[in-house]
């Protein structure tokens, strides 16, 4: 099979020659965009040998509006798609799709309309967790949020769009907003979840679906039910809900196994990496299985330990067969 051949099979629940894989990792800050963006793409997904290519988004929401009161939301309008940090995430995707698209199954990177909506505030990552404008604003002016995230979902819908037109094969929608500490069920269920969900229906017209990560810690996973999608990521190693409790929560193929920050991809010995790729395999396989970590790598990640659990899935399969 081939890597395209590969991961469409696992969308359709069908046999596969072997377990696809699909890890991701943050770039450095100088690869954000232009020719160092798509040589990093280009090199990470030669030496690891990956079934996806995840176009990295670095390229966040930044509408011309400084966000310091409920009132200042007013001004969010949908993206056009001419904003120059659109054209530099588009540039990425069609170059790459251009050069690789016959071999790489390429997903590009949504985040979803709560990321988005911080974004907007321009606030450092550290106000994330805690103190966030849109939490806070929608409590004082919900009305007005309200009408803000729908704007936003109408720009991500462009966006979806664009991306699938500039050669985005699948969507990998990075979506948050469930985490227990943020909003009350309520909140998500009537601010958040209906605009992710007008996303997300637009990007059904992927050719190659849609990779749906719950971001962060402490989730109330079961908010996300009912979102339209074909392959489901989380972060298992700190929600405690496992790939199987969640395979069939969602009755979705799913996306996983490694812990991204610790654990044996991060410390481990190449034997140690090899050991627990045939564990998950045996567990998890052979179908609705894709092997991957909880989130993005960070930066320095090596590359030789994501061949090595790539290279591992060959051994694995041919001592199960």
């Amino acid at each position: 099979m081939t890597k395209k051949q590969r991961v469409a099979a696992l969308i359709c629940g069908e046999e596969v020659d072997r377990i696809p894989a699909s890890f991701s990792l943050h770039f450095s800050k100088e690869s954000v965009s232009g020719k160092k963006a798509i040589d990093a793409h280009r090199e990470f997904f030669q030496e690891t040998d990956v079934d996806v290519l995840k176009i990295m988004n670095e390229n966040l929401f930044s509408p011309d509006v400084l966000i310091r009161s409920p009132e200042d939301w007013k001004h969010i309008r949908p993206i056009t798609g001419k904003e120059v940090y659109i054209q530099n995430q588009l540039d990425i995707i069609k170059a790459l799709s251009d050069e690789m698209g016959g071999d790489a199954y390429i997903f590009a990177t949504i985040h979803g309309v709560f990321a988005s909506a911080f974004h907007a505030t321009k606030d450092d990552d550290m106000k994330l967790a805690h103190h966030d404008k849109v939490t806070a604003h929608l409590r004082e002016s919900p009305d007005v949020i309200e009408t803000a995230l729908k704007n936003i979902a109408e720009g991500l819908v462009a966006f979806v769009d664009l991306c699938i037109e500039a050669g985005a094969e699948g969507i990998y929608y990075a979506a948050l907003g469930a985490e227990s500490y943020r909003f009350t069920r309520d909140e998500f269920s009537r601010y958040i979840k209906p605009n992710d969900i007008l996303v997300l229906e637009a990007a059904k017209k992927a050719p190659g679906g849609t990779i749906l990560h719950m971001c962060k810690d402490r989730l109330n996973i079961d908010l996300y039910k009912g979102y339209p999608c074909d392959i489901v990521n989380w972060a298992v190693n700190e929600q405690n809900i496992s790939l199987d409790e969640g395979r069939e929560l969602f009755k979705k193929p799913v996306l996983g196994g490694f812990d991204d920050r610790a654990g044996v991809l991060v410390e481990g010995r190449k034997r140690d990496i090899e050991h627990e790729v045939h564990r998950l395999v045996n567990t998890y396989g052979p179908t609705n299985f894709m092997l991957g970590a909880d989130c993005t790598l960070p930066e320095n990640m090596s590359y030789e330990r994501i061949r090595w659990a790539v290279d591992a899935l060959q051994i694995a399969k041919m001592q199960v067969s």
